[in-house]
């Protein structure tokens, strides 16, 4: 619980500094709730997870993000949400073992655009925090047991993105947390 407080404080703290920059900001390269909003993009991804078991977790996840390129050119940010929707598992000598989580993440992000090599195509980087809540449980048939954990853990990732229209994108993503691998792939929708 106290990593959620923590959690929900970061958050809170990072867009109340962007709403006072949106109502105190006179430049035209500030950083304002509009242009969040007119930067900003969404992803929906599906992939696997290795938690350590034989058989990987298939997930979800869903990200929000914008450009910061007022700031820096090729700086962004994204919260990204990943859920289990098939548990990872490991049979062993009369039992198996199953595990699942779900992650919250806020990352700084960094795009690099590739269109003089290869038109559309742009590689991915990303640094940040990510709040992971882990089950497992065990069982061989006459006895059971299950565990939980969470955790805030430094996040990394990198990926790319292949743009087919202007606000359209095929995506791509490797990210590492907590002894957590996740490769997914989906599409990225601007506004």
């Amino acid at each position: 619980m106290k990593n959620v407080l923590i959690c929900s404080a970061l958050t809170t703290a990072l867009v109340s500094g962007f709403a006072q920059a949106d109502n105190h900001s006179n430049n035209g390269n500030a950083i304002t709730g509009q242009s969040l909003v007119e930067n900003g993009y969404v992803e929906a991804r599906l992939g696997f997870a290795d938690v350590g078991l034989d058989d990987s977790a298939v997930i979800v996840a869903g990200t929000f993000g914008t450009s910061l390129s007022q700031v820096y050119p090729g700086l962004g940010a994204e919260a990204d949400l990943t859920l289990t929707a098939i548990d990872a598992e490991s049979d062993f000598v009369g039992g198996t073992v199953e595990a699942s989580y779900a992650s919250l993440a806020g990352y700084a992000t960094y795009t690099y655009s590739l269109d003089k090599e290869i038109k559309g195509l742009e590689v991915l980087g990303r640094l940040g925090l990510a709040y992971t809540d882990a089950d497992a449980s065990a069982s061989n048939g006459t006895a059971s047991a299950s565990a939980n954990d969470s955790s805030i853990d430094f996040a990394i990732g990198i990926g790319a993105r292949y743009n087919l229209r202007a606000n359209l994108a095929l995506v791509g993503r490797l990210d590492t947390y907590e002894d957590i691998d996740v490769f997914s792939f989906g599409a990225t929708f601007r506004f």
